[in-house]
């Protein structure tokens, strides 16, 4: 294959025989779609913690995962500021997705992305947190503002923008009620 015909290809930055394989692979076998997630939380002092990923399971096999992410506050929220907080890495999880989701929905509908960028804003009241008074804990309202550039026309855009907001794993679970199941074991 000559380098012409790989770019042929390939749009923005995804393989578009590996993808046309994928959704392939997952029309013929549904139960391959079906990932379970796993990680470890493991706390130091105050906010400071190390999150792992461990693995990815997919139909009994699993992707090892190696990665390490610090979590902590800033000193002004009683913090030492080593790393983000997990709020900030909920947005940031949240825009991730959203925008490697749009880059793979654009993709999908060949459309030429010459840049992408996601921006999150959420806000939350510490009175929940701190339980000082009856309100929620977790955020009030997230604002989230897609900026592209692409050959795409507006009705295109709005219309990947809404198949986003369908198929985005992380505004899924951000947007709608997700059962979380939670338990407490005593270690020695």
């Amino acid at each position: 294959m000559t380098q012409s015909q790989a770019a042929v290809n390939e749009l923005n930055g995804w393989n578009l025989d590996e993808l046309q394989s994928t959704v392939e692979a997952l029309q013929n076998n549904p139960e391959a779609g079906k990932l379970v997630w796993r990680g470890q939380v493991s706390w130091d002092a105050g906010f400071g913690m190390d999150a792992h990923t461990t693995g990815i399971e997919q139909l009994g096999q699993v992707m090892p995962r190696k990665f390490t992410l610090r979590g902590d506050h800033p000193p002004q929220l009683l913090g030492q500021n080593t790393g983000p907080t997990a709020v900030e890495t909920l947005l940031a999880s949240l825009g991730s997705c959203i925008t490697g989701t749009y880059a793979a929905q654009a993709t999908a509908r060949g459309v030429k992305i010459e840049s992408l960028e996601v921006e999150v804003e959420g806000s939350m009241d510490l009175n929940g947190f701190l339980l000082l008074q009856p309100i929620r804990a977790g955020m009030l309202g997230v604002d989230v503002r897609i900026k592209v550039t692409g050959d795409a026309d507006d009705a295109t855009l709005e219309e990947i923008r809404q198949a986003t907001m369908k198929a985005s794993p992380v505004y899924d679970s951000v947007a709608n009620p997700v059962t979380v199941k939670t338990a407490v074991e005593k270690t020695k």
